[in-house]
């Protein structure tokens, strides 16, 4: 029984990897990587490791879009 459910986490933990190189093929920017983290980790059934992972991953979100922020309500502003 344990080689049976030693195989699934394998097989699972593939696909996960298989996942992830199809968003790393698709040419991500290591902002859209922490965005798209930050969106999967919302999805998480464990509240408490949601709200773990999503705090961390907010903190690094909010020093990057701090910038685009400004970039964006330039834009805004000049159309």
């Amino acid at each position: 029984m344990k080689d049976v459910h030693m195989i699934k986490l394998v097989n699972m933990r593939a696909k996960s990897r298989e996942i992830v190189k199809e968003i790393l093929d698709f040419g991500v920017t290591e902002t859209q990587k922490l965005d798209i983290i930050y969106m999967l980790s919302l999805e998480l059934e464990n509240n408490q490791c949601m709200k773990d992972i999503a705090c961390v991953l907010k903190n690094h979100r909010e020093r990057i879009n701090k910038g685009e922020e400004k970039v964006s309500i330039s834009k805004i502003l000049t159309v």
